[in-house]
């Protein structure tokens, strides 16, 4: 006989579901001790590596490496695990069965959230790292990859979110916590923050283009003469 389990819709079958064996204050809690790791060992390698780097690029270094570290490990244990999570306990699976009060579509095997995971965990991920390494040498790579990177992390968000609403929110827990706080909390920054550096990046681009087409210009100017 299956496991009762607490997810939305009622009726979801979940045959291999095995309780967490944390509580939800846990969990977040280590959510949040990682962040704060990552947070703490990234400042100390740039301060000490880079001291002169602006306080604007030290926290898009810090975005970089906190998304892109959250898009290998947590999202990539989902990609590995996803036809077996439910029934796994582990300190990362009790993450997933936490969230998926509101959005049991990571229990279930879901083919368009599998299907953004995927290109989130292999290709996002270490396009993050990438960038964060990118800014921390001042490579010229950096404002175009921040763009591209930045364009697919908002695609990837709006695509998750809003097959969520299409399908009635029938798979979150109706309740106002994990609509607003879950759902909305949790997957803002996703939104928010690609969307800033969507237009900081663009802004640079577009400058170093006018740049390029005056000098193409002036080039062109001489040679007439």
């Amino acid at each position: 006989m299956a496991t009762p389990h607490p997810f939305y819709p009622v009726d979801l079958s979940l045959p291999h579901y095995v309780p967490s064996t944390l509580h939800f204050t846990e969990v977040l809690g280590y959510f949040g001790v990682a962040v704060g790791l990552v947070t703490l060992v990234v400042g100390l390698i740039v301060q000490r590596t880079k001291p002169c780097l602006s306080v604007a690029d030290r926290l898009v270094v810090l975005w970089c490496c906190i998304s892109g570290l959250t898009h290998i490990v947590l999202e990539g244990y989902y990609v590995i695990n996803h036809r077996t999570l439910a029934g796994l306990s582990t300190p990362l699976a009790d993450i997933w069965k936490e969230y998926a009060l509101a959005d049991s579509r990571y229990l279930i095997n879901d083919a368009n959230v599998l299907g953004v995971e995927i290109i989130t965990t292999f290709l996002e991920g270490p396009a993050m790292l990438f960038t964060a390494h990118c800014i921390l040498n001042r490579s010229p790579l950096r404002y175009p990859l921040q763009l591209i990177v930045s364009l697919g992390q908002l695609y990837g968000s709006l695509v998750y979110m809003f097959g969520m609403a299409y399908d009635g929110w029938q798979y979150m827990t109706p309740q106002p916590y994990y609509y607003y706080f879950y759902f909305w909390g949790m997957n803002s920054p996703w939104l928010l923050v690609p969307l800033l550096l969507i237009v900081q990046a663009w802004r640079v681009v577009l400058r170093h283009a006018k740049v390029y087409h005056q000098v193409q210009a002036r080039n062109a100017l001489k040679k007439s003469h």
